[in-house]
Parts: structure tokens; C-alpha cells; sequence
């Protein structure tokens, strides 16, 4: 299976980069490496070209571009990264912990602008 196969709302590892010379080269370079797991996000209207989600950040190809690209689909589903949050994981657990540790600024406090202490 390619990715230009995938249906928006789906994913899979990249297995192999087809191609040759300097195609193949600037999709390496863009990310599009073996193991890389990619998100199909959406088409356009007459389906060329489509956005992928990978590595954290979003990118257009064209479909035909997308046809040298083999992926395979994850038996385990966790191991999309791009699963949405409704702020239980882990992350936004300890981030909350995080900042209730933290000391509340005091309004006007000390070090602002303007609070002597600089060279005159």
C-alpha cells in the first residue's frame, strides 16, 4: 500500500521511498524517511495534492508523489502520535503538576523595568 491509498483519518509507517535521483532525495529531506509514522490529514477538493501530518509538523505532496511512498499499516494503534488529547495523558497530567508547584508571580514585583538596579 502507498500513502496516496490511505483515506483522510488514516496512517501508517513508511516502509520504503521509491524513486530515484533527485525525487527521491527531496522527499528523504523532507522527512518522508522508513519508520516514520505519517497521518494522512486531508485531500483537496479534486484530491491533489494532500496534506500528511509527520515528525510534528504538516506537509503537502502531490498524489503522484505520494504513490512512491509504501506504508504499512500499525497493528497497535497507540502508536499514533497523532491521537487527539482530552487533557488526561501523561503530558498534560505532569504539566499540570508542574504548575502547581510553581510560586504565583506577584503583580508589580521586583526586577521590572524601571526598578533601579541598572547602570546609570
Amino acid at each position: 500500500m502507498t500513502i496516496d491509498q490511505l483515506a483522510p483519518g488514516e496512517g501508517g509507517i513508511i516502509e520504503y521511498v521509491g524513486g530515484q535521483g533527485e525525487l527521491r532525495d527531496r522527499l528523504l529531506d523532507m522527512g518522508l524517511t522508513p519508520g516514520t509514522y505519517v497521518f494522512l490529514r486531508k485531500t483537496a477538493p479534486m484530491g491533489d495534492p494532500i496534506q500528511l501530518s509527520l515528525r510534528g509538523y504538516e506537509l503537502t505532496i502531490r498524489k503522484a508523489d505520494a504513490a512512491r511512498l509504501g506504508v504499512s499499516r500499525p497493528r497497535d494503534v497507540s502508536l499514533n502520535p497523532f491521537k487527539p488529547c482530552y487533557g488526561d495523558c501523561k503530558n498534560c497530567i505532569e504539566s499540570e503538576a508542574v504548575r502547581a508547584e510553581r510560586p504565583a508571580k506577584e503583580p508589580g514585583g521586583a526586577g521590572g523595568a524601571g526598578e533601579g538596579g541598572g547602570d546609570a
